[in-house]
């Protein structure tokens, strides 16, 4: 009974969402609220307390100037084709996080502009789920006040700096034709990294003491500048260079080097992240990671899901018949229910 009614309440909700296209709804206390026009989101978040959720549909909607409370904001998807029902979650500008915005969480979005916290400001606790980022990553400082336990799960991202980031977790994620600065002490763990460094530049450019595992890291084939950096660690990435650069006393074990760069994927070419290219790897099987399951964004804790489906209720079809019969219309959608 109880994972029928669950299954009821996820449909329900989902249902809320479709016929509320184009609204944002605030969930807070058991209730709901629905907000439109081109402030709706600001609106929504105006009208929050810690601890909401904000439902943002398809769409393209603007943020507010800068993020102070707990809040879980969570769009239908970024991928066009598993958004086809209910449109991409386009959030239209830059995300600014203050001190006070602890354990935020951001999934099934696009944004198109930055994602960062203010100098030396720690935000802790913050989670990034299946999303895409266009602009810079930047957790801004000297981590004399560093923000700390970030995760950044099955997402696709550019440059990222993190400077002011403690224990920072990066996994299963795409990082397209993008560098890794100042980076101290973090985890990269089942990660595509697509980058094309110059004679003086690095993959993982400065800091240091980092735990590079199961990787996918596919340079151009003329340079094996992976990190000018001290410390860090890897095990079983896969390289193209066949003496890649790790940077001062590094520690590695279980590496593939020497990987042609065109056949490390099913259909994939260039440093930039493509919708249309497939990232599935070639030779899963001899490819593995340190806990026997492949390398890359397929393999590890949180395998990627295909579409980068978010883990609210997803609409699979939506039928709506264009004429009512006897004063009823005919309406039929299929969702599905996710894991996580």
């Amino acid at each position: 009974m109880k994972t029928k009614r669950n299954l009821f309440v996820l449909v329900a909700l989902a249902t809320t969402i479709t016929i509320s296209a184009q609204k944002v709804a605030l969930h807070s206390n058991g209730t709901v609220q629905h907000f439109e026009g081109a402030t709706a989101f600001v609106n929504a978040y105006n009208a929050s307390a810690s601890g909401d959720t904000i439902y943002l549909p398809g769409g393209s909607f603007n943020p507010p100037a800068e993020f102070t409370k707990t809040l879980s904001i969570i769009g239908a998807g970024h991928y066009p084709d598993s958004s086809v029902v209910t449109g991409k979650t386009f959030i239209n500008g830059n995300i600014v996080l203050k001190e006070d915005a602890d354990n935020c969480l951001f999934e099934g979005v696009h944004i198109t502009g930055t994602f960062s916290t203010a100098n030396n400001e720690a935000v802790d606790y913050l989670t990034v789920k299946s999303s895409s980022i266009d602009g810079n990553i930047s957790f801004q400082g000297d981590l004399s006040n560093p923000s700390k336990n970030i995760s950044i799960i099955r997402c696709v991202v550019r440059h990222c700096n993190l400077g002011n980031a403690q224990n920072a977790y990066f996994a299963n994620s795409i990082i397209s034709n993008g560098s890794l600065t100042k980076s101290s002490g973090n985890l990269f763990e089942n990660n595509i990294i697509l980058r094309s460094p110059t004679y003086n530049t690095f993959v993982f450019i400065d800091g240091g003491n980092n735990i590079i595992k199961n990787n996918v890291i596919k340079t151009a084939e003329y340079t094996n500048h992976i990190s000018n950096g001290i410390g860090n660690t890897y095990y079983n990435n896969l390289f193209v260079s066949s003496g890649p650069s790790l940077g001062a006393n590094a520690v590695a074990s279980g590496n593939y080097y020497n990987v042609g760069a065109d056949t490390i994927f099913v259909n994939q070419t260039g440093i930039t992240f493509n919708y249309s290219h497939d990232y599935h790897l070639k030779q899963p099987e001899v490819w593995i990671g340190t806990d026997n399951t492949q390398i890359g964004i397929y393999g590890g804790t949180f395998p990627y899901k295909e579409g980068a489906i978010p883990s609210n209720p997803h609409f699979q079809e939506e039928n709506i018949a264009p004429t009512a019969t006897s004063g009823q219309l005919n309406v039929q959608i299929k969702v599905a229910a996710q894991d996580n």
